[in-house]
C-alpha cells in the first residue's frame, strides 16, 4: 500500500474534494474543508479511512500526501475570492521541523493568502508534545494562518488545550449534532458554544443533515455549519458554481 500511494501521487491519482462551510445566519458560502481522495485504478475512489491507517506512521508518505492535496487546494481556492480552505494536519506532520516553511512555500507558489488557510488539528496532537505544539502553532499565527480544533468533545476535551493553544475556531463533532434532540447532546453543544464565545473563538458544527439541526445550531450560536444538508464533498468546479450562485442552500443540492 505504501508503494502504491507513492506511485499514486506521481500518477495524479490523489486529489481533493471540498465540502462547503456556510454562515449559519445567511447560508452564504464562507469556506471549504479540503478532503483527500484516491482514484484507485482498480478499486475506484477511496476515502482516507481506506488507506491512511496503513501509512499513518510513515512521515514521508503522510508529508507527501498532505503537500499534494494542499498544493491542489491552494491552486483551486486562488480563484475563490474570500473563501478559506480548511486542511487537516496529522500529528505525524507536526513532527516535521520545517512544516511551516513547507506550507508557506506551497501557498506562495499558488499566490494564495496565508490568512485564508485554516489548519484543523486534533487534541491528540497537543497531548503528544504540548510545548512543541504551542511553538509551531504560534509560528503559524504570526504568519496569519488560522487554527481550528477539530472533533471537539470526542477526545480529551482539555481546557488546558483551549487556553494554551493559539486557536481561532472549534469544530463540534457530528456525533453531537446527530443527537441534538437528546437533552445531553444539546447541553454539550450549548456548553461548547458558550465556552468558545467566552474565549473569543468561532464555532463550526459538522454533520448537519436536517433543517431541524440547522435551526437548533443557529439558535445555539454556531457561526458556521457543514454537512450534507448543504453539500456533500464536491470537486472544485462545483464550488465555483456555488460562488456564482451567491448562496448555498439545501435546494441547490
Amino acid at each position: 500500500m505504501q508503494l502504491e500511494l507513492i506511485a499514486a501521487v506521481r500518477n495524479g491519482e490523489i486529489f481533493a474534494l471540498y465540502q462547503p462551510q456556510v454562515s449559519s445566519l445567511t447560508g452564504e458560502l464562507a469556506g471549504v474543508e479540503c478532503l483527500v481522495r484516491w482514484r484507485h485504478p482498480e478499486r475506484g475512489v477511496l476515502n482516507p479511512a481506506e488507506f491512511l491507517p496503513t501509512v499513518e506512521d510513515n512521515e514521508d508518505i503522510i508529508q507527501l500526501l498532505g503537500e499534494t492535496v494542499l498544493r491542489q487546494a491552494c491552486r483551486d481556492a486562488a480563484a475563490w475570492p474570500g473563501l478559506f480552505i480548511g486542511m487537516n494536519i496529522s500529528p505525524v506532520q507536526f513532527r516535521l521541523p520545517d512544516l511551516a516553511d513547507r506550507i508557506v512555500a506551497i501557498a506562495e507558489e499558488a499566490r494564495f493568502p496565508l490568512n485564508r488557510i485554516e489548519l484543523e488539528i486534533l487534541e491528540t496532537s497537543y497531548f503528544e508534545n504540548p510545548d512543541h505544539m504551542r511553538e509551531v502553532l504560534s509560528g503559524f499565527r504570526k504568519l496569519g494562518v488560522c487554527i481550528a480544533l477539530d472533533d471537539f468533545g470526542t477526545g480529551y476535551s482539555s481546557l488546558a488545550a483551549l487556553l494554551e493553544l493559539p486557536l481561532d475556531k472549534l469544530k463540534i463533532d457530528a456525533e453531537f449534532v446527530h443527537k441534538f434532540d437528546d437533552i445531553r447532546s444539546a447541553s454539550v453543544i450549548h456548553a461548547i458554544v458558550a465556552l468558545a464565545r467566552a474565549i473569543g473563538l468561532k464555532v463550526t458544527a459538522e454533520g448537519v443533515e436536517t433543517e431541524q439541526q440547522r435551526s437548533f445550531l443557529r439558535s445555539s450560536g454556531c457561526h458556521f455549519l457543514q454537512g450534507y444538508l448543504f453539500s456533500k464533498p464536491v470537486v472544485a468546479d462545483v464550488i465555483t458554481q456555488m460562488i456564482a450562485a451567491g448562496k448555498v442552500s439545501p435546494q441547490l443540492n
